[in-house]
């Protein structure tokens, strides 16, 4: 009996149910059910340019704090860039905008376009790779270049269905 009057193991209490957690999800992955939950992280949209035909991959905005006001994020990946969208300014005077994925080292955006995007063009491969690879990035974001400093801010956009969504907007083509 533990120390709460329970007469259950640990391992009954605690492990069990995590393995069982753990075997229950892998199942679902196994036999295909995740696809609806990831397909709500990234989107594939038709985006012509030109005469061109090209698709863009989207993922799902996230919440952030711009340090005024919660805004929003999102990840824009075509053929030669990976962008970060906010809905704020973005104040690329400190040169901590970035991206953060797993263990790998931070990657600086190469420039802030249009005030409100984080662009991200010369380790553009790399990124795609790492995206296919991870299971989140992390998004590092400074706001209001005109007004007092709030600091770095993240958010964090999941990477489940990248892959396969990647393998879409290419074919699309």
């Amino acid at each position: 009996m533990d120390p709460n009057g329970n007469s259950a193991s640990v391992l009954q209490r605690f492990v069990a149910p995590r393995i069982a957690a753990r075997l229950v999800a892998a199942s679902c992955l196994a036999a295909g059910f995740v696809t609806a939950a990831a397909a709500e992280n990234w989107e594939v949209r038709p985006a012509p340019r030109g005469g061109e035909k090209t698709c863009l991959l989207v993922s799902a905005k996230q919440p952030v704090s711009d340090g005024y006001q919660m805004v929003e994020a999102q990840i824009v990946v075509d053929k030669g860039a990976v962008v970060v969208s906010s809905d704020s300014v973005l104040d690329p005077g400190f040169e901590d905008i970035g991206l953060a994925i797993a263990r790998h080292p931070f990657i600086p955006a190469d420039q802030v376009r249009d005030r409100k995007q984080a662009v991200f063009e010369k380790q553009y491969a790399k990124i795609v790779q790492l995206f296919k690879d991870g299971r989140d990035v992390r998004v590092q974001l400074r706001f209001w270049p005109t007004w007092p400093a709030t600091g770095a801010h993240s958010v964090s956009f999941s990477l489940m269905g990248f892959t396969k969504a990647y393998g879409e907007a290419v074919k699309c083509e």
